[in-house]
């Protein structure tokens, strides 16, 4: 039986088959416990908790401190979904939360899954400044950076990239580095991606994600 991971999705109620995968991440304290739940109980999904970037300004103090027991607690999970957006407010505090949970991700060697939306000079100034002590991969999800900056990630950084479609530089990536998606509540659509994208690039995505992503 064939096995489709999708490498990003945001799933709280899970009832996949067994040829369907996820790997589901939290975006606020809020649901970082039910995505620990997920993982527990579902052994075809692995979990990502974090802050992302909309919901920075909703933060209390000692946030980090919980995720970072939470993480020690759960040592499969992973830190996500973290990241940077220009589109939202408070991005000196984006970029507080996001070096943080860069920080957390690599004390305690874990993956982080990233979003990054028109801040790449922002990105490369923060991962150049943690260059020596970096997470053992990073997944920048539904990617929406250029060839260069594709270049740029893979010679100096352990990176994936997923896509929920076949996105111009998708022919950029190093096909070991791509990565498929849904974005969404429902990993069932991944099925669709991994056609369209495998039709595009000429490659079979046929492969266990999680397994690619937990070996780094």
């Amino acid at each position: 039986m064939k096995k489709f991971i999708d490498a990003h999705c945001h799933l709280f109620d899970c009832d996949l088959p067994d040829n369907i995968g996820a790997i589901v991440n939290a975006t606020r304290p809020s649901e970082w416990g039910a995505v620990i739940d997920l993982t527990r109980n579902n052994t075809n999904i692995c979990g990502a908790i974090g802050v992302h970037p909309w919901y920075v300004a909703d933060l209390t103090a000692g946030w980090d401190e919980q995720l970072q027991d939470l993480l020690i607690q759960n040592p499969d999970i992973m830190v996500g979904e973290i990241g940077l957006d220009k589109y939202k407010p408070d991005m000196d505090l984006q970029i507080h939360v996001f070096s943080r949970q860069l920080e957390i991700a690599a004390e305690l060697g874990r993956g982080a899954h990233v979003h990054c939306v028109g801040t790449w000079d922002k990105m490369f100034a923060i991962l150049k400044r943690y260059k020596s002590k970096m997470p053992p991969f990073i997944l920048f999800h539904r990617f929406s950076g250029n060839g260069v900056d594709v270049v740029r990630l893979c010679a100096d950084y352990n990176v994936y990239f997923s896509f929920w479609d076949s996105v111009r530089v998708i022919s950029d990536v190093p096909i070991s580095r791509i990565l498929i998606e849904t974005d969404s509540d429902n990993p069932l659509g991944v099925v669709a991606v991994a056609e369209q994208i495998a039709e595009n690039v000429n490659c079979d995505f046929y492969k266990n994600t999680m397994g690619m992503l937990k070996n780094g």
